[in-house]
Order: structure tokens, then sequence, then C-alpha cells
């Protein structure tokens, strides 16, 4: 899509899913498996987003989304860098760097309708925990999707998101002015207390 066209009032909301992986039964340890999301927030800083762990003995499936919407003037800065992915595996302290897939937000830009769905090969890093003699380098399923709203639009879908809050759907209706009813205070302080400890 040209996005010369799109109006410099509007906003744009990006949908990152990231799906599954594959080619991973290379990888010694079989648990605690995530992939890590990079996504540029301007001024050359980035934030990042984890999926949840998934262990390797089956075919690791997250399917889990990341949502985030950005003013148009973000376009061209994104034009210039790329959605980084990296496949790791927790470990006691922290986390290791399996493999890296890169995919430059200029393809995602200019694909048909701005959305794209592929398997990311993860080029490995020297020193993965990755058994010899590997075939297949592993594969992120990632699916991206880009779309253009007017500030209208956003503020819409913004209140619709707080009226969704809202509607909590507890038990006791709801309240605005309270946020907890008293059983909830007591489970608060039994777990406050078990910290203590």
């Amino acid at each position: 899509m040209d996005t010369s066209q799109i109006p410099s009032h509007a906003y744009f909301s990006c949908e990152v899913r990231i799906i599954q992986a594959r080619n991973i039964e290379f990888i010694k340890s079989t648990k605690n498996l995530f992939a890590r999301l990079y996504l540029p927030t301007g001024n050359n800083k980035r934030i990042q987003l984890n999926t949840k762990n998934v262990s390797t003995k089956s075919a690791p499936f997250w399917n889990e989304s990341f949502d985030c919407s950005c003013p148009h003037e973000f376009l061209e800065n994104l034009k210039q860098q790329s959605l980084v992915l990296e496949l790791r595996q927790r470990k006691m302290l922290g986390s290791h760097l399996v493999g890296k897939g890169e995919i430059p937000w200029k393809a995602i830009l200019e694909s048909q309708n701005m959305e794209l769905k592929k398997w990311l090969k993860m080029d490995l890093v020297s020193g993965s925990d990755c058994k010899e003699g590997m075939l297949k380098a592993p594969e992120v399923e990632v699916e991206i999707k880009i779309r253009v709203a007017s500030i209208i639009e956003m503020e819409k879908q913004n209140r619709n998101m707080l009226n969704n809050w809202n509607e909590c759907g507890c038990k006791n209706g709801h309240d605005h002015n309270i946020w907890c009813c008293a059983e909830d205070c007591h489970i608060f302080a039994f777990g406050a207390a078990l910290e203590a400890f």
C-alpha cells in the first residue's frame, strides 16, 4: 500500500500475532521456550514483549497477539526499521537466545492490505543450546496486520475498551467507587502475610 496516500491526521494500529514454531526438535532442552518481540517506539528506543513459555516436546503453539497504535508521523521512521523476533529459552536466571529473525517494516507496509503472514527463519546464535547436525533452522509463524484509522475512530475504539472494562460482570454488580469486595481484601491480606515469611 502507498503510505503517502494516508491522511496526516490518521492513526494506524498494528497487530502482531506469534502463532507457532517448527523445526525445534534439535533444541536440547525440552521446556521453557518462548518468543520475544521487539517493537520500535521512536527516538531509537524499543519495547520487548514476551509470549508465554511452552514445552518443545510437542509442537510449540502460542497464538498470542500484541496490539499497538501510533500516529501517522511514525510511519516514515518505521519504514527504516525491522520487526525483530527472537526464539529464547527461559533459564534459572534470565533467558538464553536460541535464534533471531527480522522482517523489515517496509515489506509489511508495502504488502497487499498491509498484512503479512509467514514462517520467519531463525538464524541460530553461536553457542545456542542446539544439537550438532541440525538439518533445518527453527522457524516461527508470524502474522502482522496494520490498519489505518482516523482520530475519531481511535477515540471510539478507546471508549469501547473503557466501556468493556466498566462492565466487569462481577457477582456483586459493578460499583465504580469500590475497587474490591471484602472477600478480595481478605485474599490480598492473606497473600501479603504469606509474602512476609
